[in-house]
């Protein structure tokens, strides 16, 4: 079952959502390959501080973040991606590791990358090890409501 805190708002939102069950991973890679979809249409999540604020960056599961690239989008050399160990209290409803993307329900804000195509659907973390959320990628973008975007 998906995190408490996800899970109350898809369905207090009603948005429109299918629940995937897949064994246990650990990856967004992983992941993406036990839900059976492309590395560019699974969001992962990376934490980065910007000027000492955590920042929620959504990003395709296939990508890697390149740390001069935000400090230019951000416009600041304050940019650090944050250690697990150092965020997971935020999360206390999620599993290590499998964070949603929906910042706003952790204070927290939130980038999201443009790569995601808005005529498809987008996958998800469901807040544990063994559950993945589908919907399409014009109802997500109005449930998470970016801060921005990055290419």
């Amino acid at each position: 079952m998906a995190a408490v805190t996800v899970q109350r708002y898809l369905d207090d939102s009603h948005a429109h959502y299918v629940s995937i069950a897949h064994t246990p991973v650990y990856t967004a890679q992983e992941t993406a390959e036990a839900a059976h979809v492309s590395g560019y249409q699974y969001a992962k999540v990376v934490i980065a501080k910007v000027q000492d604020v955590l920042t929620m960056l959504v990003v395709p599961a296939c990508e890697r973040i390149d740390l001069a690239y935000l400090q230019k989008v951000f416009s600041t050399k304050d940019v650090t991606l944050v250690p697990e160990k150092e965020f997971s209290k935020v999360f206390l409803d999620c599993e290590r590791g499998a964070i949603p993307p929906f910042g706003h329900l952790y204070q927290m804000p939130v980038y999201l990358s443009r790569v995601f195509h808005a005529d498809r659907a987008i996958v998800f973390n469901a807040g544990v090890y063994n559950e993945a959320i589908q919907m399409p990628y014009k109802y997500f973008i109005d449930l998470v409501n970016p801060d921005g975007f990055i290419d």
